[in-house]
């Protein structure tokens, strides 16, 4: 209801001489307020209902645009979900202040009585070659959401870390734009079934992965590792890095170890005999009961290594014991059990008698004990 009053014209004039600065104050304080979110809300535009059928007459309409197929959460004011849909398509709301959430993004609209509210968000994709997941987390470092490689997300405009594989890198995703990310991958090619670790700054492993199986990360510099031997990885934008390994394999006739060492002896790793072990290629030394032979590993290729066997043969159940050319103790072990030794010339003793001996590749030297 209006109710008002004339006033002869002169007053009138006098008055609103009087009073025009009040006036235009409250008048310009009214349209801020009525407009409020229309004026400061960065996502969303606020008109009138587009289609009239589409909400009942006290109601107001929520339409979330976007590039993907994703669902937007409407809650109420108490944080709870009142209802859910497609995007690029409208629910109708009764008046009052609602939260949006698209893949736990949240943006604040205010709904009102015969209004529809038009929110717009941003789409934002992490490129690659592999099967991997990306992971979006908010400025608090709470985890969002997930997606798989080459897949979209939507997302209300803000800054967000994108993670692959540990790696990270900050972003802006900005309103009805589309932002992509791209990984490169390393790719450790080798033959054994193994795994390879990429470890990155302050030696943190970030992944793992089995030997001719990619790993997508953001582009930088990392180290890769097998079997505690390694090598560096320039990861870049688009394209795979690709290592290669070859392989170690020391055939023998027993079920003994093989023993892996670098070049100055710091210990890499073990593996049963007739069993190979990938390595980046370098020299390395191999032992067997603590025989050594030095070798070479090239890139796809596998360096093989022969030992022989040895064995006292005797009545009863005590130890014999092995020593090399220099009168060193190699190892020992029950009569008439064999152990695995690389070609040479060895002394074999037992108790107060020695005995020569020489261990070729492949074959087994049986040494008979004295009566």
């Amino acid at each position: 209801m209006r109710v008002g009053f004339l006033l002869p014209y002169s007053e009138m004039a006098s008055s609103f001489a009087r009073h025009k600065f009040t006036f235009l104050i409250i008048f310009s304080l009214h349209i801020v307020a009525c407009s409020d979110k229309s004026v400061n809300d960065p996502c969303c535009r606020y008109s009138a209902i587009t289609d009239p059928t589409s909400a009942n007459e006290d109601d107001g309409v929520l339409y979330v645009q976007g590039s993907t197929t994703a669902y937007y959460y409407v809650l109420n004011d108490q944080g709870e979900q009142v209802i859910q849909q497609v995007i690029n398509k409208a629910v109708p709301l009764p008046e009052g202040e609602y939260n949006v959430r698209i893949n736990n993004s949240l943006h604040a609209v205010r709904i009102r009585s015969e209004e529809q509210v038009n929110c717009l968000t941003g789409t934002l994709t992490v490129s690659g070659n592999t099967s991997d997941y990306y992971y979006v987390i908010d400025s608090t470092g709470q985890q969002l959401t997930y997606e798989m490689l080459g897949k979209q997300t939507s997302l209300f405009p803000g800054i967000y870390t994108i993670r692959v594989n540990e790696t990270e890198v900050s972003t802006e995703v900005k309103l009805n734009e589309f932002r992509e990310i791209r990984t490169g991958s390393i790719l450790v090619e080798g033959t054994t079934n193994e795994y390879y670790y990429v470890l990155g700054t302050g030696n943190k492993q970030l992944n793992y992965n089995t030997l001719g199986k990619p790993l997508a990360f953001l582009p930088g510099f990392y180290e890769v590792k097998v079997n505690n031997t390694s090598m560096k990885a320039d990861v870049v934008a688009g394209r795979v890095t690709t290592l290669a390994t070859g392989n170690i394999l020391v055939s023998g006739l027993t079920e003994e170890y093989y023993y892996v060492t670098d070049s100055v002896g710091n210990a890499l790793n073990f593996q049963t005999l007739n069993k190979s072990i990938a390595v980046f290629p370098g020299d390395y030394e191999i032992k067997v009961n603590n025989t050594i032979v030095r070798g070479s590993v090239l890139a796809g290729q596998t360096s093989e290594f022969a030992t022989g066997s040895l064995v006292l043969t005797g009545h009863g159940s005590g130890y014999y014991y092995v020593f090399d050319p220099l009168g060193n103790q190699l190892n020992y072990n029950t009569l008439n059990k064999s152990l695995s030794l690389f070609p040479s010339e060895y002394t074999v003793k037992l108790g107060g008698n020695t005995r020569k001996a020489t261990v070729n590749a492949g074959q087994l030297t049986s040494v008979t004990t004295v009566d």
